[in-house]
């Protein structure tokens, strides 16, 4: 092998090993950094204002009907990722105060868990709920007559 080509072959390997590296760092810090990769931040799924909406809550729960009263907030099921990979899956979680004749015609009696409420619909919950198991992704406090409902979409 003659100089010049063992020159250019070094050459060759030095480029090849930086650009190595620079993509090896690259893809290190696409996680700390996301913006660096183009994506945004993925350490919560973002959020919706609280909505007092009641078309979409009854279109979705036709037994609600009538509802006085709905504060509602829609929420990515999951943080993102990125690349992101598949459909985002969607939850819709909120308060719907109803009729008093509504919530009677409710005669469920197994007891369920107190819910995990997001910060943001917090002050709209009922004072010492005592929920009931209504199935469906809804729990009924009879005292209030507020449910409290949960739908997952994708």
């Amino acid at each position: 092998m003659t100089r010049p080509a063992k020159i250019a072959l070094l050459i060759t390997a030095a480029v090849s090993a930086c650009v190595l590296a620079v993509c090896g760092v690259g893809l290190a810090l696409r996680d700390w950094v996301p913006g660096l990769a183009g994506c945004a931040d993925t350490t919560k799924p973002p959020k919706t204002a609280v909505f007092t909406e009641t078309t979409r809550i009854e279109q979705l729960y036709p037994q609600l009907r009538p509802i006085r009263t709905v504060h509602w907030q829609e929420h990515e099921a999951r943080a993102r990722s990125c690349p992101e990979i598949g459909p985002m899956d969607y939850e819709m979680n909120g308060f719907a105060v109803l009729t008093p004749d509504v919530a009677a015609s409710f005669t469920a009696t197994t007891a369920a868990a107190t819910p995990d409420v997001p910060e943001d619909l917090r002050p709209f919950a009922p004072t010492n709920p005592s929920w009931v198991d209504l199935g469906g992704g809804l729990l009924l406090d009879h005292a209030s007559a507020t449910v409290y409902f949960t739908h997952r979409t994708s």
